[in-house]
């Protein structure tokens, strides 16, 4: 039985079992690496760290503000939990998810193409650098509203009304007091930004073509399509190395505890501006997927994809039923969300309680290719309803990490400290006093837990062989086929699923707050 001061050791053995020993295994079966892969694709990891960065920083300008209107403005209530809900999705969106509302948005008969040919506006989006960076922000942005809006929103009033009374204008207010307390937020969630988009496949291969390539994309074609093993080998360890001390560097945040209620604002005349923006780029693409299948494939709204789809012979064309693609889907979203949260609880309680820094232990995971995390468990022999919730885990470990750390860092601890003098033992420390002050955070880490494993391609095809199929594999599948009413049909219900776990986590937020 484990010592219970050695709890830590459960989460870095997780992360060398699932991670850092399949790896070495890999390495040592192929035989080393190619080092002059690093030269022949030097323009490819010039380009990879280029659009991280850029993707990174249009992130942050886009997401700071929607984290200030949510946290620090008097917005409708109704109009505040839709942004956040809307904002919330795109984060765990599948590339397939997304791919559709995209085409639908700026395609050649997309709207937006539509609408800004009417300014002669007649260039195409698709295809182009711009177009992955449209991506990059779209998948990003939310991370800034739910990280930094958070930390924004638990600066006491007090402090700001005082600065008001000593005559600051908001300006100074911003920069003096808010800026330097929302900071340690501003840095994590750009770092996680830049972190995602080094890694990105889906957005480049999707959006961007075959003109450009990430690190990850050139990964994916070693080993799928040209099988030289050792140069995938190379940029794994290359992409390892460098979102390793972005991830060190993470790990420096100084963790502050802020309590309050926030002050409110009146609601500036520039966000309706900014809501108009978000809702052309962000939002319209988004609820384009949702609908998707719901509009017919030759135009007009109906449900006839809905009854293309369950009239076909799925087995056919994604190697199972319908039935048995949901069975499969929950199995192993579920399984693995658990075995994230438990995880993640453990390592942030030693990251925030007792000091450990094991953060950057926990980003880990987000610099492997999970293609070659994949091949690695295949090179091992691991079964495959293994080897998918292992990998679905360590996908959604680094942000549930971070959301199970927030939780930590609100507890009471005069409330902990009381239960410990009136003589409570560790079940009830953790069932009565912890785990119900950090419900909410743990329910909405399971929420984006579930969703992120829903939405994860790139591992699972790789590692699925018939009957496993999952939702993104199937809507993949559907596409590739060629059927694409079928195909969106089955988006619509998993982005529906998708919305409505996250407004169920909005009602919980709501009444979390109110408590």
């Amino acid at each position: 039985m484990v010592k219970r001061s050695n709890w830590w050791l459960i989460p870095i053995t997780f992360i060398m079992g699932g991670v850092v020993l399949p790896f070495t295994f890999l390495f040592i079966k192929i035989g080393g690496i190619n080092i002059k892969s690093i030269s022949d694709n030097f323009n490819i990891i010039k380009f990879t760290i280029y659009q991280a960065f850029i993707s990174s920083i249009l992130a942050t300008v886009i997401g700071l503000p929607g984290a200030y209107i949510v946290a620090r403005t008097k917005m409708n209530n109704y109009l505040k939990s839709t942004f956040r809900i809307l904002s919330a999705i795109p984060f765990i969106l599948p590339g397939v998810t997304m791919s559709i509302g995209f085409l639908m948005t700026f395609g050649n008969n997309g709207l937006i193409t539509k609408f800004l040919k009417l300014f002669g506006f007649n260039q195409r989006l698709l295809y182009t650098f711009s177009a992955i960076i449209i991506g990059h922000v779209f998948y990003n942005f939310p991370l800034f509203i739910r990280i930094v809006g958070e930390t924004w929103e638990k600066i006491d009033s007090s402090i700001i009304e005082s600065a008001k009374l000593d005559g600051a204008n908001n300006l100074l207010i911003f920069f003096k007091i808010e800026f330097p307390l929302i900071l340690s937020s501003i840095l994590k969630a750009f770092l996680l930004t830049y972190v995602y988009t080094f890694t990105s496949f889906s957005v480049v291969l999707i959006l961007g073509g075959i003109k450009y390539s990430t690190i990850e994309v050139a990964i994916y074609m070693y080993t799928k399509i040209l099988f030289d093993f050792k140069s995938a080998l190379t940029l794994s360890i290359v992409q390892i190395i460098s979102i390793s001390l972005i991830s060190y560097i993470l790990s420096f945040e100084k963790h502050t505890f802020l309590s309050g209620k926030s002050l409110k604002e009146k609601f500036p005349i520039w966000g309706y501006f900014y809501l108009f923006l978000t809702t052309i780029f962000i939002f319209i693409p988004l609820i384009y997927s949702l609908l998707s299948g719901f509009i017919k494939y030759g135009g007009g709204f109906g449900i006839e994809n809905f009854k293309l789809l369950f009239s076909l012979d799925l087995k056919r064309y994604i190697g199972t039923s319908f039935q048995s693609m949901i069975i499969f889907t929950l199995i192993f979203s579920i399984s693995a969300s658990l075995l994230t949260i438990l995880i993640s609880t453990i390592a942030s309680y030693y990251n925030i309680r007792k000091k450990l820094k094991l953060e950057y232990i926990m980003l880990i995971p987000a610099a492997i290719s999970p293609v070659t995390l994949a091949f690695s468990y295949i090179a091992i022999g691991i079964s495959q309803f293994i080897a998918i919730p292992i990998i679905y885990s360590l996908i959604s470990l680094p942000i549930v990490f971070g959301i199970i750390s927030s939780g930590w860092k609100t507890l009471d601890e005069f409330s902990e400290e009381a239960a410990l003098i009136d003589g409570a033992n560790s079940f009830i420390l953790n069932f009565k006093i912890r785990i119900p002050q950090m419900k909410y955070h743990i329910l909405t880490a399971f929420v984006y837990a579930f969703t992120l494993s829903l939405g994860e391609m790139s591992a699972t095809i790789t590692l699925s062989t018939p009957p496993v199929s999952t939702f993104s594999i199937s809507i993949y599948r559907l596409l590739s086929s060629r059927k694409i009413p079928q195909a969106r049909a089955l988006n619509s219900i998993y982005s529906i699923i998708v919305l409505i776990l996250f407004l169920i986590i909005e009602i919980l937020r709501n009444k979390n707050k109110n408590d």
